[in-house]
């Protein structure tokens, strides 16, 4: 069965309505990866955005550029935010990190200190922060000249980073000197590397199958209605179709949404940086359709939540169906789980293909209608 027959058995009818509500507002949209293909080598989604990152610092539209690296903090894994100024500096903050942040906190100093403009590449929520807080203090604005966002499903807490890398260092009997949350192509894989030089790569399942379920969740996600980043001047994602998933270079979803962004695009375009062809927003959408709009669907997770003493504030009032409230349901519990020491064993101790039918029916609930 073709992938492209797939997409359209599952594809969905997006109105103008829903585009406003989920995506917002935005200028153009393509189907893009990076020209090179060492950008591309250890990126998550095609390198495209380290590719216009680093077009905007060699073509002076910025002088540096927010980036969040992975980094060992006590042999942890942590991520942590710094400015870039090189290529190989932002190649080095190339890939996913699914773990939590303090943004605004690392963030500010950085950008109040260096001397020049800045790029910055955040999550929805952390540009939605970084565009509140400059127009408070146009010293921060004047330094802030573009924005990207990278789309977001939810983030998660250390917990869970921890332990998945905790089981890797008894698999290999070392500790863990680097760290990538996902490389290569579709669902890609994550790769662990030791001490002694030894590497260990296992499917991004190993701990997305956790992270998707929900477990480890930081509680301000529960609040979030912001999918695709309302508020950057370009937003790039995932683009889930399966006509791409046997596709040799992994693409990304660019949502252009200001007249800066489509600049910097179009000259990285020129000049060769990046490769791109024109995308229809609903085709974004269809390659996000079962997380988008649950992600927005904050009216569900109020009303679950009051099962959890959780108190959350609607601010879409959305319609609630049975498998919305359902879905909304699992993913507190999952959530709440998670914050009682024995629920992280309990979950631990659960043998995986339990939790797979667990994400396929929350898969599931997430793709009705």
């Amino acid at each position: 069965m073709s992938g492209k027959f797939i997409d359209r058995v599952l594809k969905k009818e997006w109105s103008d309505g829903h585009i406003q509500r989920y995506v917002g507002n935005y200028r153009s949209t393509y189907l893009a990866h990076a020209s090179d293909l060492e950008v591309r080598r250890k990126a998550a989604s095609g390198g495209v955005t380290s590719a216009l990152l680093i077009h905007g610092l060699h073509s002076g539209v910025f002088d540096g550029v927010v980036v969040c690296k992975t980094v060992l903090i006590d042999g942890k894994v942590r991520a942590r935010f710094e400015i870039a100024t090189t290529a190989d500096q932002v190649l080095a903050a190339r890939g996913s990190k699914y773990v939590e942040t303090r943004f605004l906190r690392e963030v500010l100093p950085l950008i109040r200190l260096f001397e020049g403009r800045v790029a910055v590449v955040g999550l929805p929520c952390d540009i939605s922060a970084i565009r509140h807080r400059c127009e408070k203090e146009l010293a921060l604005a004047d330094k802030v000249v573009m924005t990207f966002a990278l789309v977001c499903g939810h983030n998660s807490r250390t917990g869970l980073i921890d332990a998945i890398t905790s089981r890797l260092e008894r698999e290999a009997g070392q500790k863990i000197r680097d760290y990538r949350f996902r490389v290569g192509q579709w669902r890609g894989r994550l790769e662990a590397e030791f001490e002694d030089g030894t590497t260990i790569s296992e499917p991004s399942k190993y701990f997305n199958d956790y992270q998707n379920l929900f477990f480890f969740c930081e509680r301000k996600c529960m609040t979030c209605i912001d999918h695709y980043g309302y508020h950057a001047d370009i937003s790039v994602g995932d683009i889930w179709l399966f006509s791409l998933k046997n596709d040799p270079i992994k693409h990304s979803g660019l949502i252009v949404r200001s007249e800066g962004g489509e600049t910097l695009y179009q000259s990285a375009l020129d000049v060769g940086m990046i490769r791109s062809t024109n995308l229809d927003i609903r085709d974004i959408m269809d390659g996000q359709s079962r997380i988008g709009p649950a992600h927005y669907n904050v009216s569900a997770r109020v009303r679950a939540g009051q099962l959890f003493g959780l108190k959350l504030k609607d601010t879409v009032n959305e319609p609630v169906t049975w498998h919305a409230y359902l879905n909304a349901f699992i993913t507190i519990a999952n959530m709440r789980l998670t914050e009682r020491a024995w629920g992280q064993k309990l979950i631990f101790m659960t043998p995986r293909p339990l939790l797979k039918m667990g994400l396929y029916f929350k898969k599931a609930l997430e793709s009705l209608k």
